[in-house]
């Protein structure tokens, strides 16, 4: 069957244009360590993977998109991992100077096929945006990343007030792209909130897998996977042909 002409793409952000540097539990593991306490980075992996997993991300229902809200529910998932790791709860001090950290550009590392990628989608004249489970701050971090200029437009969940999978958040991207959703290809590197939240409001899903951590198996019949946003560029072009 024929796909409708493509005149948008959407992009996931962690994992799929950028990743923290070295890791996510590094940055966490910096914080801790001003705050006095040598946390093993295993264990830290570990316990952040089980609170963000329970902790909400793609929740059913609704939240305040406030910058509040946002920095409240990131406390309360890492407060849970924090337990989890047998320490006293932490103090407010403690998760501001998280926030700050992931902050800091030399903290991020930018996928070097992202920025040509980027480019690349833009000379083809398709809209571009951002739809990221992300806190409030997912702009400015693009900003300080030289990537924002990209972007048509950024869907931060913590902005929108819905994360992935739910519709909400694609319908919002939808909104600001002005296209319908047959012609929208969105990328990500989760099978539930990027494939199957695009899938659910008749979005074509990409999976993008660097680090292979799905089996084919694992993935819906049909859905492409990607291992770089260059693989990418002949879908694109494979979406551009019927124009």
């Amino acid at each position: 069957m024929t796909q409708a002409p493509l005149r948008a793409v959407f992009l996931d952000i962690g994992d799929t244009v950028m990743r923290p540097n070295p890791s996510w539990e590094h940055v966490y593991a910096m914080a801790f360590e001003e705050f006095g306490f040598d946390v093993d980075i295993d264990d830290l992996h570990a316990a952040l993977r089980r609170a963000y997993h329970h902790g909400g991300w793609g929740m059913d229902g609704g939240f305040d998109p406030t910058e509040e809200t946002s920095f409240q529910r990131t406390v309360a998932i890492d407060a849970a991992a924090i337990a989890e790791l047998g320490l006293q709860p932490m103090p407010d001090a403690f998760f501001r100077r998280l926030s700050e950290l992931f902050m800091v550009t030399s903290h991020w590392h930018v996928f070097p096929d992202a920025y040509p990628a980027l480019s690349a989608i833009k000379a083809r004249g398709l809209v571009l945006g951002a739809v990221s489970n992300w806190v409030w701050n997912l702009p400015e971090l693009l900003h300080a990343l030289d990537l924002v200029s990209h972007f048509d437009f950024i869907a931060a969940s913590a902005r929108i007030g819905f994360e992935k999978p739910h519709a909400r958040i694609f319908q919002w991207a939808l909104e600001q792209a002005a296209v319908p959703a047959e012609t929208v290809i969105h990328v990500g590197d989760h099978v539930d909130a990027d494939v199957e939240g695009a899938r659910g409001v008749g979005i074509e899903g990409v999976l993008i897998d660097r680090a292979g951590r799905y089996r084919r198996e694992d993935v819906p019949e049909g859905v492409p996977v990607i291992g770089s946003l260059d693989e990418l560029l002949p879908i694109v072009d494979a979406r551009l042909a019927d124009r």
